[in-house]
């Protein structure tokens, strides 16, 4: 395959498990890498360089941001926007090399996300489909910087868009221990979130809301198609919902005279 007129932005912050595989993932089609960095203490810089990105570090000043910093930095137009827990599939690289060579492409394209638990990909349940925006003309789009946790693109229902069709792959979690634990962070976030701004809970909102989820996507979604780990996901949201209220109604009952 031929080196594509694109360039790819990777944000990272101690990713040295996951910067190798995304950063070779793309060379077949790129070769103008940046990696943007809020301050790695551990390989991910090391190993970055060595498999040829521009590394550049910048202080983290939230996910647009740092985003809208590297695209500052892209030799080429286009730009493919991805994780460093993520990976082009072999299929998605062939995919663009054909995209840029017929032309005409659009300001705006989605790509499908196949979600893995450990190594094991997820095709059902909550986790798929599971569609982003992620390649773009950087001459007519940027990363909105009105909010630092839900980083989107600044277009509108006038702007031109497709679909691509095969998939980026993402490697969510490396074990049981780090999807759960992960869960009970955003639950917290959740709790403090709402507290602020004055709502409340209480314990049938946590069990109905939490057993509703469950069956939804192990269910409805045909999450058990995934066996163990469809299992396991559900569980996990099963749990992260519980949680998010319990721990709502406590921080409510806590601030109470």
């Amino acid at each position: 395959m031929e080196i594509l007129p694109l360039s790819v932005v990777i944000i990272t912050r101690n990713e040295e498990a996951n910067i190798e595989r995304s950063i070779r993932s793309v060379m077949p089609i790129c070769n103008d890498i940046i990696v943007v960095d809020s301050g790695s203490t551990d390989k991910t810089i090391e190993l970055a360089k060595t498999l040829g990105a521009q590394v550049i570090h910048h202080n983290w000043e939230g996910y647009s941001k740092q985003k809208n910093v590297g695209n500052a930095l892209a030799k080429n137009n286009y730009i493919f926007s991805i994780d460093a827990d993520e990976a082009f599939s072999p299929e998605l690289c062939k995919e663009l090399s054909s995209l840029f060579k017929n032309g005409n492409l659009k300001p705006l394209y989605k790509v499908n996300l196949i979600n893995h638990y450990g190594n094991k990909p997820i095709k059902h349940g909550a986790w798929y489909p599971d569609w982003h925006y992620r390649l773009f003309d950087k001459r007519l789009l940027s990363w909105t910087e009105t909010d630092d946790v839900h980083e989107g693109l600044s277009w509108n229902k006038q702007t031109p868009r497709e679909n691509l069709n095969e998939h980026l792959y993402h490697f969510t979690t490396q074990s049981d221990a780090f999807y759960l634990e992960k869960m009970e962070r955003y639950a917290h976030l959740f709790a403090s979130k709402m507290s602020a701004k004055g709502k409340s809970a209480n314990i049938f909102k946590a069990y109905s809301s939490a057993t509703f989820r469950f069956i939804r996507e192990y269910i409805l979604q045909l999450g058990f198609l995934d066996g163990e780990e469809g299992l396991k996901i559900a569980k996990a949201h099963y749990s992260y919902t519980r949680n998010k209220y319990l721990y709502l109604r406590k921080l409510v009952q806590n601030s109470k005279p």
